[in-house]
């Protein structure tokens, strides 16, 4: 078969056109660091690359759901740790005022109590982002309701919260409730009207009412070491996933960079040699047009 100038101009011109291609390739390459920008480029390590970013994502998910979570349980502690410390200051004030023989000093107790009441209430209507605390999910109002007496003071409280709560998932395969329970919730209003009853038991000035009193405030110390407890072991678990799914969105950035990245010391020896390659090409290209002009001047 005869071999005409036109096809081997051709042939050069195609040959020429891929050893563009390959360069550019090649530099961006280099610069960008990855080996993998689109499907044609690697199908499987595109693929690959693509799932483990949609993993990452989803764990970027959890992730904000578990630190959305921490923050509730760190409210709730910081409250039932509040009411705690208002729980030992009664307690003391309701021991010492059962053996009081002065009506005055058992009327200065009967004021710290009264003031113990007024900060319990303010703890329990406590707010995170705008939601109530210790509602449940009758978290758009206040969870304790108050009724006065003649003089002004609290009288009572009524917890018109529910006992509901609502479930964060911080993992593809757990979910938390990192607010109080709803038994949490009623047991604080509980305490609070003990507080009252002391209160009162003060200011009456029965050494009997003011030991009885003191008394029924015990199970709330239960109540809320308790709470304090499951508190605890929530954000255990909140700690444990966080950690957890940290360590997988780092392992998966490894594969991704593992998966897309350039070796780059390599994809440098392919650009020189293909520069090399380009650079040869264009000089035989040069050769043959020449040739070609000096047969068809001979030619003529």
């Amino acid at each position: 078969m005869r071999i005409t100038n036109n096809m081997v101009t051709s042939s050069m011109v195609s040959e020429m056109q891929q050893l563009e291609t390959q360069q550019s390739t090649l530099q961006s390459e280099v610069a960008s660091g990855l080996a993998v920008n689109q499907p044609s480029d690697n199908p499987q390590a595109f693929g690959q690359v693509i799932e483990l970013q949609g993993q990452n994502e989803e764990l970027q998910q959890y992730g904000d759901n578990a630190n959305q979570a921490m923050n509730v349980a760190n409210a709730s502690y910081s409250g039932l740790n509040s009411l705690q410390q208002l729980y030992d200051t009664a307690s003391q004030q309701g021991t010492l005022g059962s053996s009081a023989i002065d009506s005055n000093t058992q009327q200065g107790y009967a004021t710290e109590v009264d003031q113990l009441i007024q900060q319990a209430v303010q703890v329990g209507n406590a707010q995170l982002d705008g939601s109530y605390i210790y509602a449940g999910t009758a978290d758009s109002t206040p969870p304790f309701v108050t009724t006065e007496n003649s003089q002004g003071q609290i009288a009572s409280v009524q917890y018109v919260g529910n006992s509901d709560t609502t479930p964060i998932p911080i993992s593809q395969n757990a979910t938390v409730s990192a607010g109080t329970s709803g038994a949490t919730n009623s047991g604080i209003a509980d305490f609070i009207n003990n507080l009252v009853s002391l209160r009162d038991a003060l200011q009456s000035g029965d050494a009997g009412s003011i030991s009885a009193a003191n008394t029924a405030l015990a199970p709330s110390e239960d109540l809320i070491t308790t709470a304090v407890a499951d508190n605890g072991a929530v954000q255990a678990r909140i700690g444990s996933d966080q950690t957890e799914q940290q360590a997988t969105a780092i392992q998966n950035e490894t594969m991704i960079s593992d998966a897309s990245s350039v070796n780059l010391p390599t994809t440098e020896v392919q650009l020189s040699q293909n520069q090399l390659a380009y650079q040869a090409a264009l000089q035989s290209a040069s050769s043959i047009i020449h040739l070609s002009i000096l047969n068809y001047i001979n030619l003529q």
